[in-house]
């Protein structure tokens, strides 16, 4: 029997694009898009706002803003 709040919470919807999935798979692209996040989560922290660009390993770029 399910438990009465997963018929009105469902957890089926998935958070993570599958692009970031995609990323997180990656060692290497995983630390450095974690890396530019936490960068833009200081710059938000402190009021400011900036652009931070992360390479990936099948030499695609991702631009990431706050």
């Amino acid at each position: 029997m399910k438990n009465l709040l997963e018929t009105f919470f469902s957890s089926d919807t998935d958070v993570m694009s599958n692009r970031v999935k995609e990323i997180m798979a990656n060692p290497d692209d995983k630390k450095n898009y974690l890396e530019a996040l936490e960068k833009l989560r200081k710059l938000e922290n402190a009021g400011k706002h900036g652009t931070e660009k992360v390479k990936l390993s099948n030499d695609q770029e991702l631009e990431l803003t706050t």
